[in-house]
């Protein structure tokens, strides 16, 4: 029953809700296979669903970038044993890339919104006396 709700719902619908939902992190999962898939031109694409959705949530992504001003906001990307950085997209040669498993600990902070290093205390101001002369 599971299954047949779930075949019935548009993947790229649901893609999309989750693609313009601001507030949630995006992970790029970066291999040789991701780069070839979107780096290839649209002719030598096989007519397979997975590659069309890999390729159609790339865009998605390039694009809010570049909307952004080329700021990354959301986007984590992560290089996979065997990948490089020559792998990652073009756009994103300017961001934090990590790399798996190396990078574990950074990833899940990234995702949990919580700082590597958090910064001291703030102390009391100092008293500023002035002597006249």
């Amino acid at each position: 029953m599971f299954e047949q709700q779930f075949r019935s719902i548009s993947k790229i619908d649901f893609m999309e809700r989750y693609l313009s939902e601001k507030e949630y992190l995006i992970i790029i999962i970066i291999s040789p296979k991701y780069h070839e898939t979107v780096t290839s031109s649209p002719v030598s694409l096989e007519n397979d669903e997975r590659i069309l959705n890999t390729v159609y949530i790339h865009k998605q992504l390039q694009n809010e970038f570049i909307q952004n001003g080329s700021k990354n906001f959301r986007f984590i990307p992560i290089l996979f044993p065997g990948a490089r950085k020559c792998h990652v997209p073009t756009w994103l040669q300017n961001t934090h890339v990590y790399s798996w498993p190396r990078d574990r600990d950074d990833v899940l902070r990234r995702l949990m919104r919580i700082e590597k290093y958090n910064p001291p205390p703030i102390g009391n101001l100092p008293t500023i006396v002035s002597i006249p002369i």
